[in-house]
């Protein structure tokens, strides 16, 4: 069973609040957090119908990223994925724009529905790491975004 999640506002600036609570996750080795960036809505997205969202071959318009720490004693790696709409191949997308995968990282998925996944390793900066997700998630989205964010921090009961 899940609790409901801690909800944090936050800007790209402004996210220590979000990597204290990663660290106290990592620390409990459960949980994860999925974090939405702000839209500017003077530009919403279009809606998408549910056909395309149910039979479509891409991820939603609006990116959605997650972090999950390492679990059961390092043998369940920290991870870090992100739910895009960009189609596949977005690593090569995201060097060519400068946030190549970090080395150490390893690459465990790179999907055109299912989105990217990375393995992350267990000394990672967990401040390197949001920083990187955030800057390749605003890469991935096609919208104007404010710089604010919100993390949704779920954890199980």
């Amino acid at each position: 069973m899940v609790a409901e999640p801690l909800l944090i506002e936050f800007s790209e600036e402004h996210r220590a609040s979000v990597v204290t609570r990663m660290s106290s996750m990592a620390a409990l080795e459960q949980g994860w957090i999925n974090f939405t960036p702000g839209l500017d809505m003077d530009f919403p997205p279009p809606q998408r119908s549910v056909l395309a969202s149910i039979f479509g071959a891409r991820g939603p318009d609006v990116p959605l990223a997650t972090w999950k720490p390492a679990g059961k004693a390092d043998r369940e790696p920290s991870t870090v994925g992100i739910h895009h709409s960009q189609g596949p191949k977005v690593a090569g997308r995201l060097s060519e724009a400068g946030l190549a995968i970090p080395e150490g990282w390893r690459m465990l998925q790179d999907h055109p529905k299912h989105g990217l996944v990375c393995a992350v390793p267990p000394d990672a900066d967990l401040d390197t790491v949001l920083d990187w997700l955030l800057r390749a998630t605003t890469s991935l989205c096609r919208f104007p975004l404010t710089g604010e964010w919100r993390a949704l921090c779920y954890r199980a009961i």
